[in-house]
C-alpha cells in the first residue's frame, strides 16, 4: 500500500478507535473498577480482536458478507441486543466495598473486562462491523498486493491507531475510579455509562449498509 493510504487508513483507524461507541464505554467501566494496568488486558482485547476481524473479513468472508442486506441487519439485531443486555449489566452492577474490594468487578460487566472477552465482544459489537466493513471497501485494492498482505497491512496499522485512541478512555475510567468509593456517586456512575452505551447503538440503528 502506498504511503499516502497508509496515513489516511492510520487516521480513519484513530478516529473510528477514539470516538464514543461500545468499546470505549466498555473501557470506561473497565477502568473505573480496576484501574489502568488492570484494565490493560481489555485494552489489548479490543484491539487485537478488532485488528483479527479487519483481517480475517478482508481475506475472505468480508466481500461476501457486506453484500448481503440480510446478513448485516442480523448482524446488527444481534449486536444491539447483546450491548442492551451489556447495559443492563453494567448498570446493575454491585456497588460499595465487597469482600473482593472491586466495586464494579470485570465479571459484573458481561465478563468482557479480560483480553478474550473484549477480543471476542468485537463479533457481535454492530460499530465494529460497520467500521470493518468502511475499511475494506475503502481501503482493499483488488487489483494491488495479494489480499493475505493488504489485510495484515490493515490489521497491523489498527492495533497501533487503536491502541492510542483507546488509551484515554481506559485512563479517564481510571481517573474517576477514585471517586466512586461513595456507593451512590458509583451506582450514578453506572447508570451513566449503561445510557451512553445505548446512546451509542442509536447510530447503528439508524445506519444503512
Amino acid at each position: 500500500m502506498a504511503p499516502e493510504q497508509l496515513i489516511a487508513f492510520a487516521t480513519f483507524a484513530f478516529v473510528a478507535s477514539a470516538t464514543p461507541g461500545p468499546n470505549n464505554v466498555l473501557l470506561t467501566a473497565v477502568g473505573s473498577s480496576v484501574g489502568i494496568r488492570r484494565g490493560m488486558p481489555a485494552l489489548w482485547g479490543i484491539v487485537f480482536g478488532f485488528a483479527a476481524m479487519i483481517f480475517a473479513l478482508a481475506i475472505g468472508l468480508g466481500g461476501t458478507l457486506f453484500t448481503i442486506a440480510y446478513v448485516m441487519d442480523a448482524i446488527r439485531i444481534v449486536g444491539v441486543l447483546v450491548l442492551l443486555w451489556l447495559a443492563w449489566k453494567i448498570a446493575t452492577a454491585p456497588v460499595g466495598p465487597p469482600a473482593s474490594g472491586d466495586a464494579l468487578r470485570p465479571r459484573d460487566i458481561g465478563r468482557r473486562g479480560g483480553f478474550i472477552g473484549a477480543a471476542l465482544f468485537q463479533w457481535v459489537n454492530p460499530k465494529a462491523w460497520i467500521v470493518a466493513a468502511g475499511a475494506i471497501t475503502a481501503y482493499m485494492q483488488p487489483g494491488g498486493e495479494s489480499a493475505v498482505y493488504q489485510a495484515g497491512t490493515l490489521a497491523g496499522v489498527f492495533i497501533v491507531a487503536a491502541a492510542i485512541g483507546c488509551l484515554p478512555w481506559l485512563a479517564f475510567g481510571a481517573a474517576v475510579g477514585t471517586l466512586l468509593e461513595n456507593p451512590k456517586l458509583a451506582r450514578s456512575f453506572n447508570i451513566v455509562m449503561a445510557v451512553l452505551l445505548i446512546a451509542s447503538m442509536v447510530p447503528v440503528i439508524l445506519e444503512r449498509t
